[in-house]
């Protein structure tokens, strides 16, 4: 029985044009969970350390992207809404 892994992959899509740092944009992790001989205990402490661990490092690398493209978005009108969504919700009741 192959050992079991844990996998996570992300895949970033940059629109054209956006200058963006030299990172990878895809980018894929995985750690081994050590299978125990001692119980289920072990086996969710190894299962919940490597997701910790990948978790803390996806977070770091996308922490950069974030930085690094990110102030490309503030000068976007996230509260624009179009004519058909202003009334959906009003005089549905009555």
């Amino acid at each position: 029985m192959a050992q079991p892994v844990i996998v996570v992959t992300y895949n970033l899509v940059i629109p054209e044009g956006t200058p963006h740092p030299q990172l990878e944009s895809s980018v894929s992790h995985s750690r081994p969970i050590v299978p125990s001989a001692t119980g289920y205990n072990e086996y969710y402490d190894t299962l919940r350390a490597a997701i910790d661990e990948i978790k803390t490092v996806t977070g770091h690398e996308l922490t950069v992207w974030r930085d690094a493209i990110g102030n490309m978005e503030l000068g976007k009108d996230v509260g624009a809404k179009s004519d058909e969504d202003e009334g959906s919700d009003e005089g549905d009741g009555e």
